[in-house]
């Protein structure tokens, strides 16, 4: 809040805000009253972009070059430019050690000789009188980001063919580079060992320094203070990927149903990673994100073949029937060696009919970051189970839960439901682990395509998924850490959650294998590629998606915990698992004019406390056109959320109140596209 928030024993209440902004005095005890919960919070999201306003520009090439008839040499270059902004609410920063900050600011003592310390003694550190201050900086205007993103990617390739046999085979050897530099620069953040400066001992506030004001509300912090603490945030990152590959195809030898097909190939990639944050960011002193600079690489060999049998063909209940195989092997410089498989098999029982089936195993090194990421922190919006403010329909809270009662008492809280949890955010530091095992999977897909002759150019198709994936690569959810701690007073989850004289402060989010994640559904798709109705050709599409189950297991209180994400929206960053989308259009193309209606479906979504976010269906509209003699003009004039659906209100999402991942930005958008073709 910009009036502050003062938590201690020395504030009046124990827990205070101002009762008005305090301008052209030093505060006084009596200037102050009870925080009133909701009505004093401030409500950051008006200040957060919906839309990144960006520009980007880049360059393409691409040569073709016939060495002789049988070898070809090409290359293909990009260049890309970005170019773009972001915005976040003024900063929230304080001071005292249950501030969950940094340790720069839980350790900052505000000096008895400042000249705008109410109380005339050490505020904070060791003193054992102020818990946490919180105050927002609207003074210093919104966090502003920019961005400058170059992207550099290039590849060169031989390929060509040969006989042998019967049969033509055909090669390839190809060899890449591409590279990613970013520069971000960030407006709005204070360096905490200036603002220790300005808010110690007056006699060490000297040259430059000017004595901050955390104690007089909006419009107490004056620019001059503001020049002081603040300064300009550059972050730099930059990944690179050298590849070579090598592939070989061709026909075996022929069966009565057909040639017997053969690809082979291997590749190398090596990759690199680093990200350099702000020098004074690295020293601990922002007073937003801290994070470390780190770098880190891998490279790996693989190779892989894959072998296609065709068994039988053109004869009763087998217009077609093949087998497909293929394996893989893998060698990682982090992550060892592996071999995967995986089967298929292919059935037309008549020509307008074809079914199939298929499984695999997977696997899945960790990346740079998941590896290599130092430690950084964020903001969760999190529901302390220990809160009696807690959303109260949540399972297993203070409020309804013997257990949980019990355990928050015996980590401090007190006894008569008094606590309220003072931030809704909570600082979680997270960051890479480079004991990380990879991930490895086991899955099956059935399904079939029907496309009836007697009407042609219609197709439904339908498949059924099924998804195993063992030791995946996650951050345990922070309320599962938090619960657990509570619920087993394990030694290792609890060393990850920290609080205060009862108050949650901080809670560890490193990436871990986990236990595991099973998931399946049902993708149906209908397409008619349409008919002519004289002016022109009609079609229409229709695209569902089917989540049956999306099951997270980790580790629990009483061994594995199964986590039914289907039909839910859950986390930070926020993930979405609605349990149907839906994607139909009607099109239609006549010699130079076209149009296409389309509608969208997501099904509601529930979220941790109660909240339901009901369905939404979206209506896009588009018209094109094209001019001149040759077509050589095109045009398109589009709008989608045509009838400008409200988006769902999300209570846990940490942006801007909606899920981003399934939802449209609020109201309606309007575009405009021109092409020319030469």
């Amino acid at each position: 809040t910009p009036s502050g928030r003062y938590i201690g024993s020395i504030f009046p209440t124990g827990d205070a805000t101002l009762i008005a902004p305090v301008i052209g005095r030093t505060a006084t005890p009596g200037d102050f009253r009870a925080f009133a919960g909701a009505a004093d919070r401030f409500n950051f999201q008006p200040f957060n972009y919906l839309q990144v306003p960006l520009e980007r520009m880049g360059v393409f090439g691409n040569l073709r070059f016939e060495l002789s008839e049988a070898v070809n040499f090409s290359a293909r270059a990009v260049w890309n430019r970005r170019e773009s902004k972001n915005q976040a609410a003024p900063l929230p920063f304080g001071f005292g050690p249950s501030s969950g900050l940094t340790p720069a600011l839980s350790a900052l003592v505000v000096s008895a000789s400042n000249p705008f310390n109410p109380f005339g003694v050490d505020l904070g550190g060791s003193n054992g009188n102020v818990d946490v201050v919180f105050r927002r900086f609207l003074e210093g205007g919104p966090r502003r980001f920019s961005q400058e993103v170059d992207t550099l990617y290039g590849v060169a390739t031989l390929d060509g063919s040969f006989g042998l046999g019967s049969g033509t085979w055909y090669w390839d050897v190809n060899a890449s580079y591409g590279e990613n530099k970013a520069e971000q620069v960030m407006l709005g953040n204070i360096d905490s060992s200036k603002l220790a400066q300005a808010l110690g001992p007056a006699a060490g506030c000297t040259g430059a320094c000017v004595p901050f004001n955390l104690f007089g509300g909006f419009g107490s912090i004056t620019p001059a203070m503001i020049d002081f603490v603040t300064f300009e945030q550059n972050d730099s990152s930059e990944q690179t990927q050298f590849d070579v590959t090598a592939n070989l195809s061709g026909s075996l030898f022929e069966l009565p149903a057909g040639p017997v097909g053969l690809a082979v190939g291997a590749e190398y990639r090596d990759l690199e990673g680093r990200f350099d944050p702000d020098p004074v960011v690295q020293a601990g002193f922002s007073s937003d994100i801290p994070a470390q600079a780190t770098r880190g690489g891998y490279d790996v060999w693989e190779a892989y073949a894959e072998l296609n049998v065709p068994l039988l063909s053109d004869t009763p209940f087998f217009d077609l029937l093949e087998l497909n195989g293929a394996v893989r092997f893998s060698d990682y410089s982090t992550s060892g060696s592996t071999t995967t498989f995986k089967g298929g098999l292919n059935w037309k029982p008549f020509a307008d009919l074809r079914l199939r089936a298929s499984y695999a195993e997977g696997f899945r090194a960790p990346a740079i970051g998941e590896l290599f990421g130092t430690q950084s922190r964020f903001d969760e919006v999190l529901d302390d189970p220990c809160s009696s403010h807690s959303t109260n329909a949540a399972p297993r809270r203070f409020s309804n839960d013997a257990a949980v009662r019990q355990a928050c008492i015996a980590a401090g809280v007190p006894a008569d439901g008094s606590y309220e949890q003072s931030n809704a955010q909570i600082s979680v530091t997270t960051g890479g682990n480079q004991a990380l095992d990879p991930e490895t999977s086991e899955s099956y897909v059935v399904g079939g395509v029907y496309s009836p002759s007697w009407v042609p150019g219609l197709s439904l198709e339908a498949n059924y998924y099924n998804i195993k994936l063992q030791g995946a690569i996650q951050a345990i959810p922070r309320a599962t850490t938090v619960l657990n701690c509570l619920l087993t007073a394990d030694p290792a989850t609890c060393a990850l959650v920290t609080r205060v004289n009862g108050e949650l402060i901080e809670i560890e989010g490193f990436l871990q294998n986990i236990a595991a994640i099973n998931t399946d559904g049902i993708d149906v798709n209908l397409l008619y590629r349409g008919f002519d109705i004289g002016a022109g050709r009609l079609g229409f599409s229709w695209s569902n998606t089917f989540l049956l189950n999306y099951d997270v297991l980790v580790p629990g209180p009483n061994g594995t915990d199964l986590l039914s994400r289907e039909g839910t929206q859950v986390g930070s960053p926020a993930q979405s698992f609605p349990e149907w989308k839906s994607v139909g259009s009607i099109n239609f193309d006549g010699p130079d004019f076209g149009m296409t209606l389309t509608g969208r479906y997501v099904s509601e979504l529930s979220e941790t406390g109660g909240n339901v976010m009901d369905s939404v269906f979206y209506t896009d509209f588009q018209l094109r056109f094209l001019v001149g003699q040759e077509d050589e003009f095109g045009f398109a004039l589009g709008v989608n959320n045509l009838f400008d659906v409200a988006t769902p209100g999300c209570v846990s999402c940490e942006s801007n109140n909606f899920a981003q991942t399934v939802y449209d930005i609020p109201g309606r958008y309007f575009y405009v596209r021109a092409n020319f073709r030469m």
